[in-house]
């Protein structure tokens, strides 16, 4: 859950209790609106406000190119990579990636 400014302020096991948990601390005298709780698994968030209770649902609107350093795949003799696997990018040249929803006629 977070704040208007972005500052996470509690985590919970399920959204429905984050949900009914925010319908109360937004009471709170000093608490910023609008309060966001995120369901990262259902790609779900609610968005509470004095006006309204919003759901919004999340969309991928495209898959961009990696960025065009060099690759970290690449093992240095100076030292081995210690990069964790889920933090690894793709660093393939740009270019030579498809750009998902690129209009046909080059206009974007």
């Amino acid at each position: 859950m977070w704040d208007a400014d972005g500052r996470p302020l509690e985590a919970f096991a399920d959204f429905d209790t984050a949900h009914q948990w925010a319908h109360g601390r937004m009471r709170q005298a000093h608490t910023r609106l609008p309060l966001t709780v995120d369901d990262r698994v259902a790609k779900v968030s609610r968005r509470l406000s004095h006006a309204r209770c919003e759901l919004v649902a999340w969309a991928e609107f495209a898959v961009l190119p990696g960025c065009d350093l060099p690759s970290l795949h690449t093992p240095s003799a100076a030292a081995p990579d210690s990069t964790p696997a889920h933090e690894r990018h793709d660093h393939r040249h740009p270019c030579s990636q498809p750009y998902v929803g690129r209009n046909p006629r080059g206009s974007v």
